[in-house]
């Protein structure tokens, strides 16, 4: 996703120094949405991986081979 961030408006300490952040509530809106979407895909993502390391320790002996009746029981 890449958004330009016009209108941003930075509160600032004594010191001038940033520390927080202001911004239009459609903005904030698109930023939560496209978490959401990339917080999917890392879940996607991550059960993928360890499906992966589960057939390599089936290959090596170390986890007991799943029947597809045994997968689709899980569901």
């Amino acid at each position: 996703m890449s958004m330009s961030l016009p209108n941003l408006r930075y509160l600032t300490d004594e010191r001038r120094r940033p520390q927080e952040v202001v911004l239009p509530l459609n903005v904030w809106k698109d930023i939560t949405e496209e978490l959401e979407v990339l917080r999917e895909k890392q879940k996607i993502l991550l059960g993928l991986q360890q499906a992966c390391r589960e057939v390599e320790m089936q290959k090596k002996g170390k986890l007991p081979e799943e029947t597809l009746e045994d997968f689709l029981d899980e569901l």
